[in-house]
């Protein structure tokens, strides 16, 4: 008789490009990620797929995963949102800006949930035709220094919301961001928020789930901030996710 496994959900984790300093490799490009993304995942049940800019999938590629997580990094570039860069931005990088801005939609087109987070938020934001603030706090001034280490921000999220589903209706987050969502499209609702008025988390308003912070909860090891987005992600992954067995059979998982 067959062993029946049921297999973990695959999840596409975005990663950026940066230049080696040093060694062997000094001068050439290297695909990157920070650790923290893996291991939160896999905490959480997942198996962590890294997806880099320089590597394009296709829509049907796309729909084979079961979750797409868009993670953090560089500023995007301001014309991808119809602006001109006001000379307090990091250095963009249009080739990553373009690669997932094209994956979001792949998934939202597969009905893939996707995870947002912190440039993955912003990301979210400009796919569905919305502007950033291009520096905080200066575009608003009640917002705290963000942008210049890892910040400890309060957030209030809204009740009726997924997010607070997985943490709850107030936070304490890891916040490190010198730019926000000034604006984003119909389809998403902003479902948590800084006092100062910056929109921290939002949401689908309809169709597969979408969830955006801007924050670092793969930074975070409590499970109230940290665990509980990835568990709730893994458990939307999980509903696409077959089953397999040994000898090669597939089920759906249910």
């Amino acid at each position: 008789m067959a062993e029946h496994r049921t297999r973990r959900p695959l999840i596409g984790v975005t990663a950026g490009t940066a230049r080696m300093m040093s060694g062997a490799w000094e001068g050439h490009d290297a695909v990157v990620l920070t650790e923290h993304y893996v291991t939160a995942l896999r905490a959480a049940g997942a198996r962590p797929v890294i997806l880099a800019p320089q590597d394009r999938w296709s829509d049907e590629e796309v729909a084979e995963l079961d979750a797409v997580v868009l993670t953090g990094g560089t500023d995007l570039d301001p014309e991808s949102y119809g602006e001109l860069p006001d000379g307090t931005g990091f250095t963009p990088d249009p080739e990553r800006d373009a690669f997932e801005i094209a994956l979001f939609h792949a998934a939202r087109n597969a009905g893939v949930p996707v995870l947002g987070v912190c440039r993955g938020l912003q990301i979210i934001a400009v796919a569905t035709g919305g502007t950033l603030l291009q520096h905080l706090p200066r575009d608003l001034p009640a917002h705290p220094v963000t942008g210049e280490r890892i910040t400890a921000v309060d957030v209030e999220i809204d009740a009726a919301s997924d997010l607070a589903l997985a943490v709850g209706t107030r936070a304490v987050v890891q916040a490190f961001h010198h730019q926000g969502v000034a604006s984003h499209g119909e389809d998403l609702r902003v479902v948590a928020r800084h006092a100062s008025g910056l929109a921290l988390a939002l949401e689908a308003a309809e169709g597969s789930p979408v969830l955006a912070v801007q924050w670092h909860p793969e930074l975070d090891d409590r499970e109230a901030e940290g665990d509980g987005i990835f568990a709730a992600l893994v458990s939307a992954a999980a509903l696409r996710a077959p089953a397999r067995t040994v000898d090669g059979a597939s089920t759906p998982v249910v």
